[in-house]
């Protein structure tokens, strides 16, 4: 459905948008109930047809307009006789910028394919609830940087699997590893400098005895013509059938890139260099801070380690062979 709609979108850009009080609409294949039109700016607008008995506000975002039972009359494919007369909920972008509505189409369609044909009110208002949740942290603070999420990314892209990786990636700044199964974890830093040296807190390199961790170690640095967290999203998204894991994939990326998502784009970093540094290590062959010499008084440690002359592993799963996250690597 992904490319198709993009496809749609632009056919629907050379009509015109609003004539004899009809919206020009498409079909958004396979699904025939709900259609995609534009407004009078060429703007993305999704009709979702549902029952909504109840009165439900409609909802003006900076971002994004949400309008409940609203009356409307569509004319598909600009063909006057193709004129449709029905109430649907209205979900409208309210900007033209490339990368805000390439999301806005690829999310609304994952909800599409989640809700089917007739949703009900309450499947509706809670899939509308998460869209609007997603693009309000557009105006949030980032939760990191452009290239740490961009490792993170590749690490998901160049894996055997990479739905159990998306499954278990973090969901809160707050988590200390970036991938974790409630077993084992995954941390992944990334560097631009020659040598090896990551920063780490000191909880990442002591984790509970019952946990084994790999640090995925990658070195990284920008490229006009390098791939951008949009090339390796799309690669991914490529990969994945099942819907819920699509928008958790976009879920995450608005979440950690916040305010800094329209710059997104401008970054583009070299990944052949990248897949060429890209490193495995054990967390037991990573030198670290004996914890029996810091005072229970400090907390909060963080420091930088050279892995440049620490030995990488080819394999986790031969030392942790019944591991599922590091077979997914």
């Amino acid at each position: 459905m992904k490319n198709t709609i993009h496809q749609i979108f632009k056919k629907l850009l050379c009509n015109d948008s609003l004539t004899e009080n009809c919206y020009t609409v498409a079909n958004i294949p396979p699904i025939k109930a709900h259609k995609l039109g534009i407004d009078r700016e060429g703007r993305p607008m999704f009709f979702i047809q549902s029952t909504i008995t109840d009165k439900v506000p409609n909802i003006n975002l900076e971002m994004m307009s949400v309008q409940f039972n609203e009356l409307c009359r569509l004319k598909k494919n600009n063909v006057p006789k193709n004129i449709i007369e029905s109430y649907y909920t209205v979900i409208t972008l309210k900007t033209d910028l490339p990368d805000y509505v390439r999301y806005f189409l690829d999310i609304v369609c994952i909800v599409l394919e989640k809700i089917g044909e007739t949703p009900s009110q309450q499947v509706l208002l809670t899939e509308i609830q998460k869209i609007i949740d997603l693009f309000r942290r557009f105006s949030a603070p980032p939760l990191k940087t452009i290239q740490g999420l961009w490792a993170e990314l590749f690490v998901i892209e160049r894996a055997n699997n990479p739905k159990y990786l998306v499954k278990s990636w973090h969901t809160s700044a707050i988590d200390t590893f970036d991938f974790n199964d409630g077993t084992d974890k995954i941390e992944v830093k990334s560097t631009s400098r020659s040598n090896r040296i990551h920063h780490f807190s000191h909880n990442q390199l002591t984790p509970n005895k019952g946990s084994n961790v790999v640090i995925a170690s990658i070195q990284i640095v920008q490229s006009g013509m390098g791939k951008s967290i949009h090339d390796l999203r799309e690669s991914i998204e490529s990969k994945l059938n099942e819907p819920d894991l699509r928008f958790k994939l976009i879920d995450v990326i608005t979440k950690t890139l916040g305010a800094d998502f329209d710059k997104a784009h401008e970054f583009s970093f070299d990944y052949a260099l990248a897949c060429d540094s890209y490193r495995l290590f054990d967390i037991n062959d990573i030198p670290c801070i004996d914890g029996y010499s810091i005072p229970e008084e400090i907390d909060n440690i963080h420091y930088d380690c050279n892995l440049s002359s620490v030995k990488s592993v080819e394999a986790p799963t031969v030392s942790y062979p019944q591991s599922e996250l590091f077979k997914a690597l």
